[in-house]
């Protein structure tokens, strides 16, 4: 009977001694967890959902990275059928995004595309409206393939009808070692002569870290190529390095898929990079050049810290928002908590608005607390990981953005999904 007691006391007194060290532990990582939103400078919302719809969903097919372009009031969204590669699947909207349509009779060599479709609307001086879709060649989507450089297609009748594929500087047209175009074009932006517009475009995409192909061994590295027109055929320029002067911080940090934007005020562009070895925030510079030459590369603050940054700007209002994947990952400067070994925080597919003067200041690493921006928005949450967020951004003349992005944005879905956000900044309201 005794030792039934002693028994029952050591029981007792081991399941205590381990309830209090999981208190505990509970306790310390109650106090030491951060929350991606402690990390933000300025005021934080949550779109609400009324301004968001489901553009394609599938239950076991995995949809992600689209593009999107509006051309005379009709919104067209283009992403791959599969995890950045795979047939380009194309939508249209006839009702700013409120209910969407599959767009028939696609190009066949579309369905082999090797990467995630970019989509732009190029104003030619003429008075032309022509539309143009890149395609990447990467060598990291096939085990042995070598970089293949990238393919273009276009329309000149509003998208009813598209090009095949042009194929441009892979291993046939650069005599064995092409480029390799990832995320070709992530940024396509309208070049200026002595002060005005002309029919030249800089399109920018840039290589991994590995050693094929053109410039083998130069790690991270971003080019551009110069488009312009042969009649109603596309020509690109031989690629270039965008950021030579800068390389060795360039490949240091992983700078990757650029988005540019043009300061009207200023005129200057803009340099927005994600920084793919994750040992800093994102990244900015700028150019007095047209994109000659770039300022040294500077840190952004944790508000615009992410990949796949889009820019576009509200014409009402003047303000510059940016859609892009929250990605919070910056070495060993933080954890989560301290027991864990996962130091990266996202609440998913967020925006970031405020001024040309806010971007200046971060590209000056000058920052105040005046200059961190007007507003981040929540714009969908993710609930598998940091996979989504990749977006295609328009806003129209009445200050509408209309987005389209990815990722798992309810709870237990299985596959990321397409939605699109519709909304005015003066819909969206401080407090989280």
């Amino acid at each position: 009977m005794e030792k039934t007691k002693v028994k029952k006391i050591i029981i007792i007194s081991v399941i205590t001694a381990l309830l209090t060290t999981l208190c505990v532990f509970h306790g310390i990582l109650s106090v030491t967890s951060k929350k991606a939103p402690e990390f933000i400078e300025c005021n934080m919302t949550n779109l609400d959902g009324k301004y968001k719809t489901v553009v394609d969903k599938k239950f076991n097919k995995y949809l992600g990275h689209p593009d999107l372009v509006e051309i005379d009031g009709r919104l067209m969204t283009f992403y791959p059928s599969g995890h950045g590669k795979g047939a380009i699947i194309g939508k249209y909207s006839d009702d700013l995004g409120e209910t969407w349509q599959t767009i028939d009779n696609l190009p066949e060599s579309w369905e082999n595309s090797m990467e995630t479709p970019c989509v732009y609307k190029l104003n030619m001086r003429d008075g032309r409206k022509v539309l143009l879709i890149t395609s990447g060649c990467p060598n990291w989507n096939d085990i042995g393939a070598r970089p293949d450089g990238f393919n273009c297609s276009v329309s000149f009748d509003k998208g009813e009808t598209w090009s095949e594929f042009t194929h441009w500087y892979g291993k046939e047209e650069m005599g064995g070692e092409g480029y390799d175009g990832v995320v070709a074009m992530s940024s396509l932006t309208q070049l200026k002569e002595n002060g005005e517009y002309v029919d030249k475009w800089m399109g920018t995409f840039h290589r991994g870290a590995h050693d094929y192909g053109i410039d083998a061994g130069a790690g991270y590295m971003n080019y551009k190529t110069i488009l312009t027109f042969d009649g109603d055929n596309p020509q690109w320029s031989v690629p270039q390095p965008i950021l030579e002067e800068h390389h060795e911080l360039e490949d240091k940090y992983g700078m990757c898929e650029l988005e540019i934007i043009r300061n009207e005020k200023d005129n200057c562009l803009i340099m927005l990079a994600r920084a793919n070895r994750r040992v800093s925030n994102s990244l900015i510079c700028y150019s007095y050049d047209e994109g000659e030459t770039w300022s040294e590369p500077k840190e952004l603050p944790y508000c615009l810290t992410g990949d796949r940054h889009k820019a576009e700007i509200d014409l009402v209002t003047g303000k510059v928002l940016v859609s892009f994947r929250q990605v919070l990952q910056n070495g060993k400067k933080f954890k989560p908590n301290m027991l864990s070994s996962v130091d990266c925080l996202s609440r998913g597919w967020v925006a970031w608005v405020g001024d040309f003067d806010d971007l200046m200041s971060y590209a000056d690493d000058d920052p105040t607390n005046d200059t961190y921006g007007d507003l981040f928005i929540h714009v969908g949450r993710n609930y598998g990981g940091t996979d989504c967020g990749y977006s295609g951004v328009v806003c129209l003349e009445d200050g509408t953005f209309v987005m389209t992005s990815y990722g798992k944005f309810k709870v237990g879905a299985l596959n990321p999904y397409i939605i699109c956000a519709k909304f005015k900044l003066s819909d969206v309201k401080i407090g989280v």
